[in-house]
């Protein structure tokens, strides 16, 4: 995703299983900002793990909304 995201610094990641991870990203697009959550595949040629279509960009104007929301889970 380096390619496409003209900024990108990654805030945290996890284990999903044996071959996949969540990285959390703060990334930005033609002057936009996000966080995107996203799974990314361990790539057994390249040795490293690259992103997969399953994932999502959320404007940083909702991160607090997401931030509500999630305190609720429980």
């Amino acid at each position: 995703m380096a390619d496409f995201w003209d900024q990108e610094t990654i805030l945290g990641k996890f284990v999903k299983n044996s071959r996949e991870e969540i990285h959390i990203k703060r990334v930005s697009k033609n002057g936009r900002e996000y966080v995107d959550i996203r799974t990314f595949w361990f790539d057994a040629k390249s040795d490293e793990f690259r992103p997969s279509q399953k994932g999502l960009a959320i404007p940083l104007e909702f991160v607090g909304e997401l931030r509500n929301i999630l305190d609720d889970v429980e």
